[in-house]
């Protein structure tokens, strides 16, 4: 009975099948930290002395007018404490 020893191109088919499938593995563990968007936005919120944040609204202006606004005291883009009545160069008033 002869021994069964695999070809070579039939190694290298099956190393090609893991390595395509460790690429499809990590792709998929990239698309997956889209499903978590608190942790992305944590993550990318920015300073509020970048943006000019100020306690006080710029005339009708007010964070709690603006789309980025998160009641009772944050904002998706800025970090920190955000006072309803503040504003910040971010602002983008709600449609």
């Amino acid at each position: 009975m002869p021994a069964l020893v695999p070809s070579p191109t039939a190694a290298l088919s099956r190393r090609r099948s893991v390595l395509t499938f460790a690429a499809l593995a990590g792709a998929a563990g990239i698309v997956g930290t889209g499903l978590a968007p608190g942790a992305v936005a944590a993550a990318t919120k920015v300073a509020q002395k970048t943006v000019a944040y100020r306690s006080s609204p710029n005339g009708k202006l007010r964070c709690d007018l603006c789309t980025q606004w998160q009641a009772p005291a944050s904002c998706k883009v800025v970090e920190g404490t955000i006072s309803p009545s503040g504003w910040c160069s971010l602002y983008a008033a709600k449609a």
